[in-house]
């Protein structure tokens, strides 16, 4: 799941919903500085956190790939525009739009699993 929007618009708070939805008890925090936070639920929850990435070539290096495709748990993904060709790939985007100080419109666009 991608999760896109402007700084400050929600990114983490979503996640974190999603993170609570799959059965995930820790206090979640984005994971800013260290890109990937890991936790046990219902299912593995991968937080992935990519404002830190300039270029899509960083993401490969790092080998997040293999977190994403080794088909275990679920990735919520905040700034996917850092590496592109996430989002394309992505089941659930999302993309929160601020539209006041305490306002917000959420969009999403599902996919079917290939």
């Amino acid at each position: 799941m991608t999760i896109q929007g402007d700084l400050g618009a929600g990114k983490s708070v979503i996640a974190r919903a999603m993170a609570h939805y799959l059965g995930v008890l820790d206090r979640i925090t984005s994971p800013t500085f260290t890109i990937v936070a890991e936790y046990d639920g219902r299912m593995p929850v991968r937080h992935i956190d990519l404002y830190r990435i300039t270029r899509e070539y960083e993401f490969d290096m790092l080998g997040l790939d293999d977190l994403l495709y080794d088909g275990v748990g679920i990735a919520l993904i905040e700034w996917p525009e850092r590496a592109p060709r996430i989002i394309e790939e992505a089941h659930l985007q999302i993309t929160i739009s601020v539209t006041g100080e305490s306002t917000r419109t959420i969009q999403y666009r599902w996919s079917e699993p290939r």
